[in-house]
């Protein structure tokens, strides 16, 4: 049977089938298998859309196969207790809630984790058919386990003899609790020395140090794996290889604009060339046009990105010749770090518009663009601790409006606010 589009572009799934297409990520995924061979820890860590789920997913195509891998796919609004009811669940225990309250502690400056009143209460043995006949022995003469605080050994225990492998995705959206919590799970996971259960932290932040509360207890155990945008040969895999499993045919210049529209990210790459494969095998055409390309780019804009170009559009100023709010918008997007001091933001726009531009004269369009009169589409950034304003720090409130305005400032023509392809 003869492969369709969405066999082999998946921009909604992760690409683990042999079908699917998948640009190896070179030094990132070499760190993130090196890093769970030597028994380590991998931080996987970057900006938005940059690829880290399917990296580390795609690594981990072995442990999910074999019903190992316990997959949290975000922390938001969710306690340890969650995880180590997912972890629980997937070796064969019968997770239960009961009321009950359990006095918080605190132990060697860790805050403890406690039960309290309906989140996990007992965890009782059931004698499950995933399990072989050794473990349901072994787990028989446990028929009633209290979890008491984030560094029970039973747990850890339990998922070394299964040979478990824990994946924390979205871990820049857990909680202060949840965050104390996980670094003493950790350090527990660092001082048991174990050889079958591993784990991984993805994020979505370009420093390592936000995800994990660090200390010289985990420190050794941790790996950072930063990974960046898609690089140009590993789009042009994604693009030109995906293409000729479809026997569809990418002109060389063409294939140069597709991929610059892809702006690094190789969910919004996968998307384009889904639209314009399909748009192939449904017009029977051999090979792609431009107006494939522009249908693609306006078929993204309408179901991905119209609040965002909205939210554009009526931030930048359409007349006068100093722009800044628009300069300072570029310039956020051209930074590779997320997080843009104001030094930076002179420095990029004295640039582009070859004079020297005071700091002065940014500040107040940079204020202006953190107000609800624009969404705001800037914000302060949060210190380590997640309570106080880091000095001098400003980043886009969502992070996939760096990603829009690449691809605006990548394909729009001289005199055009938006591109002609982005229009309804």
């Amino acid at each position: 049977m003869s492969l369709q589009p969405s066999d082999v572009f998946v921009p909604g799934r992760f690409p683990l089938e042999d079908r699917n297409i998948y640009a190896d990520r070179g030094r990132p995924q070499d760190d993130f298998i090196k890093a769970i061979r030597r028994g380590f820890v991998p931080v996987v860590f970057g900006s938005y859309g940059v690829g880290k789920s399917s990296l580390s997913r795609y690594c981990t195509k072995t442990e999910d196969a074999h019903g190992k891998l316990v997959y949290i796919e975000s922390t938001y609004g969710k306690s340890l207790a969650d995880i180590f009811t997912r972890l629980l669940e997937v070796i064969g225990y019968e997770v239960t809630t009961e009321k009950t309250t359990q006095r918080e502690w605190e132990s060697g400056g860790e805050t403890g984790f406690g039960l309290a009143g309906d989140i996990l209460g007992y965890l009782k043995a059931n004698l499950s058919g995933k399990l072989s006949r050794g473990r349901k022995k072994a787990l028989a003469s446990k028929r009633q386990l209290v979890v008491s605080s984030p560094t029970d050994s039973k747990v850890l225990d339990l998922c070394e003899d299964a040979g478990l492998f824990l994946m924390i995705d979205e871990a820049h959206r857990a909680g202060d609790t949840l965050r104390r919590d996980l670094s003493a799970f950790l350090k527990a996971f660092a001082n048991r020395n174990h050889r079958q259960f591993r784990i991984a932290v993805i994020g979505t932040e370009t420093d390592a140090s936000r995800l994990i509360i660090r200390d010289p207890g985990i420190d050794r155990l941790l790996q950072e794996v930063p990974v960046h945008p898609i690089s140009h040969s590993e789009a042009r895999s994604i693009l030109f290889d995906g293409m000729a499993r479809l026997r569809i045919r990418v002109p060389e210049d063409l294939g140069m604009k597709i991929i610059r529209s892809g702006v690094g990210s190789p969910f919004i790459l996968q998307y384009l060339c889904l639209e314009m494969a399909e748009t192939a095998k449904q017009t029977r055409a051999d090979a792609l046009t431009q107006e494939m390309h522009a249908a693609a780019l306006r078929a993204y804009a309408k179901a991905k990105a119209q609040r965002m170009i909205h939210q554009y559009r009526t931030a930048i100023e359409t007349t006068g010749t100093k722009k800044y709010r628009k300069r300072i918008l570029h310039a956020m997007a051209r930074a590779e770090d997320d997080y843009v001091t104001m030094d930076q933001l002179v420095h990029g726009i004295s640039r582009d518009m070859a004079e020297d531009v005071p700091s002065t004269a940014l500040s107040g369009p940079l204020r202006e663009l953190k107000t609800a009169k624009f969404g705001p589409i800037l914000t302060d950034v949060e210190g380590p601790s997640g309570t106080a304003r880091a000095y001098n720090y400003s980043a886009f409130a969502d992070p996939a409006m760096k990603s829009i305005i690449r691809m605006i400032e990548a394909l729009a023509r001289p005199g055009e606010e938006i591109p002609a392809d982005f229009q309804q």
